[in-house]
Order: C-alpha cells, then sequence, then structure tokens
C-alpha cells in the first residue's frame, strides 16, 4: 500500500506502507501515527484552482504582517472575492498568465482596479507560503501586473464653516453631538459610533479606540495604529458631559451613540444617520445642492458625502495650517504617509491668492501702470511692418 502526497514544489511524494494485504482501515491508522495525515485534503499544488486558494487566504482573515484583520477589512475582501476573483475560480492558480490578469484588471473602473490587484497578490503570496502553490516566480504572475494606485475619485472635505452650517440645520441632540466628534477628532465614524463611556479619559483629555461599528457588527479597529487613543480637547470634554447628562444611557458599558429603536444594545447605524440627517441638513444650507435626485458640491457631482467628509476636511484644514504631513498622520492614525496624502485636498486656488499677493501687493499697481500705452505702440508698429 503506497500514501501519495505533493511536496511545496508540487512533486508527488510517495511511501511505502505496507504490502497489499493491508487493509484502508490499517492504513489511514498508521497514517496518523506518522504525521503523514497533515497532507489529506490539501490542495495538489501542481493543479490547485485558484477559488482554492483563494478560500484558504479568505479563512486566513491575516494581513501581511500577521495582524488579525478588522471585521469591515475581512468583508471587503469577502464582497470583492465574491463579485470580482470568481472570475478566477476554476482556472489552475500557478497557470494563469500576467498578461490575463493585466487585460481583466484594464476592464475595470479605476477605482477598484489597485485592490483587486492587491487582493490578488495576496492570494499568490497565501498559497506560496503555505504550499498551496509552487513557490518559483515562476508561478506568481503579480510581479508583472500593475494598476493605479489613486483612482480619479477625490472626496469632500468639509472645512469648519461648512460643517457649523449643516450642524445648525440637524435638530437632533445626538447626530450633533456625533459630528462634532467626528469632525474634531478626525476619527473613523465606525470607531466613533463603537464608542462606550467607559472609552472617554476626562482626566488625561483622550479618547480610546476600542472597537468599530461596521456592517451591523462590533469588531476591531483597522489597524494597531487605528487602536491609538484621540484627544479630547476641553471643550469637546465639556460637550460629551453635557450630552452625558442628557441622554437615558449613561453608564459606563452603554454606547454613545445607541440606537433608542433597539433599547440601546447596539449603536446607531451611520448610513441611516446620516441619509436622514446629514444631507438633507447639507442641502438645507446650501453646502450641497439636489439636482434630479444627484448631489452637488461646489458644482461638480459626488457619489459620497457624509461623516467621512469631516474627516478628510480636519486633514485638509491641517494641512493649510501649516501642520506637518507627520502630525496629521498620527492624527489620523494610518499606517502609512501616502494615505495620509490621499486625505489632504489642499486648497491651490486659496494659495495661488497668497502667493500673488505676497508678489504683487495690491497697494503697488505700478507692474501695469502704463501697460495701455505699450501695448498700443506694439500694435502700430507690427502694422507698419505688416505684421
Amino acid at each position: 500500500m503506497f500514501f501519495c502526497w505533493y511536496n511545496d514544489l508540487g512533486s508527488e511524494r510517495t511511501r511505502v506502507l505496507g504490502d497489499a494485504s493491508m487493509t484502508d482501515a490499517d492504513g489511514w491508522m498508521l497514517v496518523s501515527r506518522l504525521g503523514l495525515d497533515a497532507e489529506v485534503g490539501q490542495p495538489d499544488p501542481v493543479n490547485a484552482s485558484f477559488g482554492d486558494v483563494m478560500r484558504a487566504w479568505l479563512d486566513y482573515g491575516k494581513s501581511k504582517t500577521g495582524e488579525e484583520k478588522a471585521h469591515s477589512s475581512l468583508e471587503g475582501d469577502r464582497s470583492r472575492a465574491k463579485v470580482h476573483l470568481i472570475f478566477w475560480n476554476d482556472r489552475v492558480a500557478k497557470d494563469i498568465q500576467p498578461q490575463e490578469i493585466q487585460a481583466w484588471l484594464d476592464r475595470k473602473s479605476v477605482g477598484i482596479r489597485s485592490k483587486l490587484r492587491n487582493e490578488i497578490s495576496a492570494v499568490y503570496r497565501h498559497g506560496q507560503a503555505t504550499g498551496l502553490i509552487p513557490r518559483g516566480a515562476e508561478y506568481n504572475p503579480m510581479s508583472l501586473v500593475s494598476a493605479p494606485t489613486r483612482s480619479d475619485f477625490e472626496s469632500v472635505d468639509l472645512s469648519p464653516t461648512e460643517c457649523s452650517a449643516i450642524l445648525e440645520k440637524i435638530e437632533e441632540p445626538m447626530v450633533r453631538v456625533l459630528v462634532v466628534v467626528v469632525a474634531v477628532t478626525g476619527a473613523r465614524a465606525s470607531e466613533v459610533l463603537g464608542l462606550r463611556w467607559a472609552d472617554l479619559d476626562f482626566k488625561k483629555g483622550r479618547i480610546h479606540i476600542r472597537r468599530a461599528w461596521a456592517q451591523g457588527k462590533l469588531g476591531k479597529p483597522k489597524s494597531r495604529l487605528s487602536r491609538r487613543p484621540v484627544p479630547m480637547v476641553n471643550g469637546l470634554a465639556t460637550l460629551m458631559e453635557a450630552w452625558r447628562a442628557e441622554t437615558i444611557y449613561s453608564s459606563d458599558t452603554d454606547f454613545i451613540f445607541p440606537s433608542i429603536k433597539l433599547g440601546g444594545r447596539q449603536p446607531r447605524t451611520g448610513g441611516i444617520m446620516v441619509t436622514d440627517y446629514i444631507h438633507p441638513a447639507a442641502v438645507a444650507a446650501d453646502v450641497l445642492e439636489l439636482r434630479d435626485g444627484i448631489r452637488y458640491y461646489d458644482g461638480e457631482p459626488v457619489r459620497r458625502f457624509g461623516l467621512h467628509s469631516m474627516r478628510h476636511g480636519l486633514a485638509t484644514w491641517l494641512a493649510d495650517r501649516g501642520v506637518h504631513p507627520s502630525v496629521i498622520q498620527r492624527m489620523l492614525r494610518h499606517s502609512s504617509p501616502n494615505m495620509t496624502m490621499h486625505y489632504i485636498h489642499s486648497d491651490a486656488r486659496k494659495a495661488q491668492e497668497e502667493f500673488v499677493e505676497e508678489l504683487i501687493p495690491s497697494s503697488k499697481p505700478f507692474i501695469i501702470s502704463g501697460l495701455k500705452g505699450k501695448m498700443e505702440h506694439c500694435g502700430s508698429t507690427l502694422r507698419e511692418h505688416n505684421l
């Protein structure tokens, strides 16, 4: 009797367990004693499908640094796998060619190409690390596949003045407090919605980020850096103390922004609050314009507008005041400075106006004085030469 399996390079391995008289039951018992049962049920690296490897990667559920992924990140991975990567499910993973993946990616919208490329790369990296795909470089096509790292989408960055105008149009106190917390701290809406009163340290003036409420579930924040506390200045602390005195859910274990309908057992849903309160308030405050069911900001149609726009707005406001990007990165708790730069939408027009005022002060109009006469003289000279 032989036991056959495949090693990490996809080569077939065999071991003689006994003669032909050995029963199947005896054979499997010996496989177990020899520790070979770990190889049972593993995909053949020579013929493992992309779908097999992808499911193993999804079940692993960790980032390339070994950290457990946040619930929202895992849900995003599963969603993209179900909607997009399923295209490759039945193909032998090691046989897929770079030009095939490149052509497939190029047909996708610009905004998602980078995520899909990174996800496929992670599948191959996991497959080779665990022996589901042979480990040679020739079996991983992703080093030859490219995708834009930025899309043509630009988030709205709400200024403090715009946030204030929106606040004045919101009647629900809980939503008003939520808007202030997000706008002032730059915390993600999911992190703020997951806050309990015990997370607020009034003595040290900080808010601990310990969980996130996303897609109807409580989970971990997005990354290790996301779990850093955010500052709570005196004015914000005063507001939170006032809100705690007003809400009926004020014990340490209660959510700060609870669902009244569900008896405070879970937080409110951010998307519903944005749709029911923030969008109408932004329209009423003339921050947004609604035409034929489409939202416009500064005359341009916007796909996304809400609490995250305030996070972008804080980053831009700080950058416009000369705050170093590394400080903004720490405040927003980004893992990468490149991500922080995506959040900074500095006002180029304003910068240009300030530069022009420095170069050509309004009190010194000499640069254009006499220009009209010179232009007329130049014109007559050209006419004399038939030019």
